[in-house]
């Protein structure tokens, strides 16, 4: 679908690269930007693979599949024919660097659109590109009130942070989407724009329904923490179960054999009802009869678990890819399915200055220039890997 679309990735740490590899998914050409790694003096016409596995992209695997590496280095004056070269040909630029770091580069958003006035320039930021505030996904945590809320779902004496960043998730995907927009836009403008996206932003946007009632006069005293009720089955597997309203209560009561109880009007009575017919039923039966009638539930999994779920199989979200070091690698594929074109991991994770030459020779640099660059230590190609 993006296979004419050429995006600069500056990105690293999650949420830049979260966004950028779903951009790669969909076929879009996406250049890691990644710096020149230390002590090339050790690196020759070969590498050992133990080296080489030193190497990885910026942002970790599974977040970097389908990119290829360009290594340079930003801050060497030489480096910025490349940099406009690249800018030139790109449909897409996304960072995430401290907002003022792109500018202190002089590649900033609006250099970069004077260069390219086509060009959707997407910056990633902790709290937003007028501020100079860096962030974490773990910030965005904190102050936009979530570790509060979780507190409160659980009942317990301090907060705690969650087992995944989230803001990093979100923040990505909002990136995604805004990109998208603004292409959309540019399809009808001709003209390209900056898109402007935050972690504190994207982590309280997802707090929408819980900041409703706070942003309209509800006290501290009042707040009624949501939290879906789990259920101890006769294994000890924990059950999730959404009753929801009197339409799904009663393919759950006909599914555990008690299609003549109706929905007691208390949703503590119908908490505990439940909670008794499940601790009588292993898991494995229980989820035989809320499947026969059509009843939602979830069977609490280990991730190790979870990675096997049939579901996942059957959906082929778990991609084979190739790998320069291990020969293969696993990961969680895209989840998005058209009906008229594709999004998944097909190519390998890269790593630091694997396409360096390659990438030049695509945007126009001439060969003895890429090699003068090398010889300069402005731009790293990584040399051949040694099998072992």
């Amino acid at each position: 679908m993006f296979e004419d679309l050429f995006v600069v990735d500056f990105t690293r740490v999650v949420a830049g690269p979260y966004c950028t590899r779903m951009l790669a998914d969909l076929g879009a050409q996406v250049i890691k930007i990644d710096a020149v790694p230390e002590k090339l003096g050790e690196f020759k016409d070969s590498i050992s693979l133990e080296d080489a596995a030193r190497l990885r992209s910026a942002g970790g695997i599974s977040n970097n599949l389908g990119k290829r590496s360009l290594s340079i280095d930003l801050k060497d004056p030489d480096s910025a024919d490349v940099i406009n070269r690249l800018l030139e040909r790109a449909d897409i630029v996304v960072e995430n660097f401290k907002p003022g770091v792109m500018e202190s580069l002089g590649i900033g958003p609006n250099t970069c659109l004077a260069v390219n006035p086509r060009l959707i320039y997407a910056g990633l930021s902790g709290f937003g590109q007028d501020s100079s505030r860096r962030a974490f996904g773990a910030t965005a945590h904190a102050e936009s009130g979530w570790l509060w809320v979780q507190q409160q779902s659980a009942s317990t004496d301090e907060v705690f942070a969650p087992g995944v960043t989230v803001a990093d998730l979100v923040t990505g995907s909002n990136a995604f989407s805004g990109i998208l927009a603004a292409l959309y836009a540019r399809e009808k403008t001709g003209f390209g724009q900056i898109v402007d996206v935050s972690l504190m932003d994207s982590q309280f946007q997802m707090l929408n329904s819980v900041m409703e009632p706070i942003l309209n006069g509800g006290s501290k005293d009042e707040f009624k923490p949501f939290r879906h009720p789990l259920y101890k089955s006769r294994d000890g597997k924990m059950i999730s179960i959404n009753i929801g309203n009197e339409r799904n209560w009663d393919r759950i009561a006909q599914a555990i054999g008690e299609s003549n109880t109706q929905m007691p009007t208390s949703p503590k009575a119908s908490d505990d009802l439940i909670r008794t017919w499940v601790a009588n039923l292993s898991s494995e039966d229980l989820a035989a009869r809320m499947d026969a009638f059509g009843a939602p539930y979830g069977i609490t999994l280990t991730a190790h678990e979870a990675a096997s779920h049939v579901h996942f199989q059957d959906r082929q979200m778990i991609a084979d890819v190739a790998d320069p070091i291990t020969k293969s690698t696993r990961a969680v594929n895209s989840p998005l399915f058209f009906s008229a074109m594709q999004s998944e991991a097909t190519e390998p994770a890269p790593l630091i200055g694997q396409h360096t030459k390659s990438i030049l020779k695509e945007i126009g640099v001439p060969g003895e220039e890429i090699e003068e660059l090398i010889s300069a230590h402005v731009i790293f190609q990584l040399p051949l890997i040694e099998q072992e």
